[in-house]
């Protein structure tokens, strides 16, 4: 049975089928089943039971079946090299939505595409033919694709999700093969030569024995050669799937907790827990676990000797694993913060059992990234209820490599800094609170005795203007100085005070020459030239760059206690510690 392009796209239809069964003989459950005729909506096959509930992160296996009619093999191979097959899967919502009509038509639908493959026309696909053994009359070809499709899970909001299969079917045209016989510039033999049409002028005097010549085919009419109009893919009919609704079989969450028990060892303990959702009402075999930290170490503290894999899960189960992650040698000795994030691999294996037949695969892997970064004073513990602020930030950002962006709340760690705070009468907040991105890019050589400079780069990421003052906080060191004893008050060995003529001193100058002996505190080592900086008014959007000179005293590593910033208009203020560090060197012994 001989037919064309065209007939062959109007007679085929390609439809989707996903079995309820797990494990099933595509091949033996087709030969028996009954083909529906392409009339409505309808599906093509009716007899094979198939999946009403699909599972987010999921391996579903999905057949994509061709029913064409019967015909011969090599033609029907012909027609199958030239088919492009194209599957996608779409989250959407099945409830009806504002917009929708009742057919199921949405205008303003949100949808999201889940899971995308093509068909590859190259395997060998699985044949069936059907129908009556009386003649060709009457008789089909069931030609089936296996796909293996991955459910990932939408990454928009959905009501009452469910996955609508959306396939596209077409006939290639057929490739024009190429020539591939090798140019010959001489005629091929027993071809006359074309007419001389300067043949009569041969016997000329006037030519003096030259024989002229002029070929016929230079005088012929060239005719235009209409352009090719390429050949168009021809559609194939397809059945229009409905929604199969969709919902997660398991729900999964890391958290974070930083770990103290070890002196001079970062690590942070992640807790796995997993959740079987009550509206599943499915028993889950939860078959393995895998926490991997790319870069260091992860020790599993539960085991097998308290929970072993696999095991069943009802719903409303939620289980929990722990694991202690040990960041590389480089983040404990100091590393930059910038690479303190380190990748954080997680997959979790099992299977639903919904029916006796039907136990779907659930695969999850995501990735995620922990911070390993110290924090700016690890030896001083958990502060107290009362010096806790009520808006304290979730995290500290990491800085970007080469510059130092703040975002760092104001704290109080130097009697300075909070002798400062307390007699201005500023409240304490964060860069997020006022709205403010400073970002400080220092010099890379630093000598003694040399003055150098900061960079500072203000933006206003508020919606209101502000006037801004910048203020550095030197870092004072305190040493430790000879006890000095205290003489006897000379107002106690005054005679007029014993007569109460003469009242007792308020100071005694005895006991403030022996603090200020124990007090006393180190030289400076660096000095800023720039006493205060203010700006503004900076405008919403806008951004601002200014300078600070330092002059560095000593050799070695140099400190700053902090970076004040000051909203003038609300006398909010900032302390930004996270700053670049000062190396300063002997530019004679470096030499």
């Amino acid at each position: 049975m001989s037919r064309d392009s065209a007939e062959f796209a109007e007679t085929s239809v390609v439809d989707v089928l996903i079995p309820e069964a797990s494990s099933v003989d595509i091949e033996e459950a087709l030969a028996s089943s009954e083909v529906a005729r392409y009339e409505d909506d309808s599906a093509l096959i009716t007899s094979v039971p198939q999946r009403s509930l699909l599972f987010f992160d999921e391996k579903l296996s999905i057949y994509v079946v061709l029913r064409t009619p019967y015909q011969d093999e090599t033609q029907l191979k012909g027609y199958i090299s030239r088919l492009q097959i194209v599957l996608e899967a779409h989250a959407t919502s099945s409830s009806p939505r504002p917009g929708e009509s009742h057919q199921g038509q949405t205008t303003n639908q949100p949808r999201d595409v889940i899971w995308s493959g093509k068909v590859n026309v190259s395997e060998d696909p699985i044949i069936v033919v059907e129908g009556s053994d009386d003649g060709d009359e009457g008789q089909a070809v069931l030609v089936i694709w296996r796909l293996t499709a991955f459910l990932s899970r939408p990454r928009i909001r959905l009501q009452s999700p469910a996955i609508m299969f959306k396939i596209s079917a077409s006939l290639q045209p057929p490739a024009t093969g190429s020539s591939t016989q090798e140019y010959d510039p001489y005629l091929p033999s027993g071809v006359p030569l074309p007419i001389n049409l300067l043949q009569p002028l041969q016997d000329d005097p006037a030519l003096k024995g030259i024989a002229p010549r002029l070929s016929a085919l230079r005088l012929s009419r060239i005719t235009a050669i209409p352009p090719t109009i390429p050949l168009k893919p021809l559609p194939l009919r397809t059945v229009s799937k409905k929604a199969v609704r969709a919902i997660p079989a398991i729900s999964a969450r890391m958290r974070y907790h930083r770990s103290s028990d070890t002196v001079g060892k970062l690590s942070i303990i992640a807790s796995l827990d997993i959740e079987i959702p009550v509206f599943a009402n499915n028993d889950v075999d939860l078959q393995s676990v895998n926490v991997q930290l790319n870069e260091g170490e992860t020790e599993d503290l539960v085991g097998d000797y308290i929970l072993k894999l696999p095991v069943k899960c009802r719903p409303r189960d939620n289980i929990g694993f722990l694991y202690r992650l040990t960041p590389p040698e480089a983040v404990h000795d100091g590393g930059s913060s910038a690479l303190s994030a380190k990748a954080l691999e997680v997959s979790i294996d099992g299977e639903v059992l919904v029916s006796a037949i039907c136990h779907p695969s659930i695969h999850m892997r995501w990735r995620t990234n922990v911070d390993f970064s110290t924090a700016l004073n690890p030896n001083f513990g958990k502060p107290g209820q009362s010096m806790q602020r009520n808006h304290r930030p979730t995290s500290l950002p990491a800085p970007v490599a080469g510059t130092f962006q703040a975002n760092i709340p104001a704290e109080s760690g130097s009697d300075l800094a909070k002798s400062a705070t307390e007699g201005s009468g500023r409240t304490s907040t964060t860069m997020a609170d006022i709205g403010i991105t400073a970002t400080f890019t220092a010099t890379e050589e630093v000598y003694v005795g040399e003055t150098f400079t900061w960079d500072i780069f203000i933006v206003n990421r508020s919606t209101q203007s502000r006037r801004l003052a910048i203020v550095i906080i030197p870092k004072l060191k305190r040493v430790e100085g000879r006890k000095v004893g205290s003489r006897p008050s000379s107002s106690s060995s005054n005679p007029a005070s014993k007569t109460g003529s003469v009242a007792d001193a308020v100071v005694d100058e005895n006991m403030l020459h022996a603090v200020m002996k124990t007090q006393s505190t180190e030289g400076a080592q660096l000095v800023c030239l720039t006493t205060e900086i203010k700006i503004g008014p900076l405008s919403p959007g806008s951004c601002y760059f200014t300078e600070v000179k330092f002059l560095p005293l000593a050799q070695g590593f140099l400190h700053i206690e902090a970076a004040r910033i000051i909203d003038l208009s609300t006398n909010e203020t900032v302390d930004i510690r996270d700053l670049p560090d000062i190396h300063a060197l002997d530019r004679v012994s470096d030499e």
